[in-house]
């Protein structure tokens, strides 16, 4: 049987959804998930999970993927989830991104941003660096 490919979706004006062969390193040490809701607003108390901070902090994104965002295999495997401190998740393993609109984009290394204040949501473009962003 082939195994699920590790999907993360992005919700409108939400979190993170990820499901798959999933492992999220934490500061309290590893879990292996096969759901996993993560931060994206910047603002949870329990990151780099969502605690529903984003509905509370007014956080908006379509859950669109950037323009000019490539496509490449991703194949079957582990995906590891590290969030970076004060800085982005790192996703080391194969990842398909697939936004509201059905678009998916695919790889095996992608740094997401969990600040909030990307403007290339879900992926990181160095904004944690300006705004601040503590976790």
């Amino acid at each position: 049987m082939a195994q699920a490919p590790n999907v993360l979706r992005p919700q409108v004006d939400g979190p993170n959804v990820v499901t798959g062969d999933i492992v999220v390193e934490t500061r309290a040490g590893r879990r292996q998930l096969q759901t996993a809701v993560l931060c994206r607003c910047g603002h949870s108390a329990d990151k780099p999970f969502c605690d529903g901070a984003h509905a509370r902090m007014g956080f908006t994104d379509p859950a669109c993927l950037p323009k000019g965002s490539a496509t490449a295999a991703a194949g079957g495997g582990t995906l590891t989830i590290t969030p970076l401190p004060g800085g982005p998740n790192r996703c080391d393993g194969p990842l398909i991104v697939q936004d509201i609109e059905g678009r998916e984009w695919s790889t095996t290394a992608a740094l997401l941003c969990r600040c909030g204040g990307s403007g290339r949501k879900p992926f990181c473009d160095g904004a944690h660096k300006k705004n601040g962003f503590v976790d």
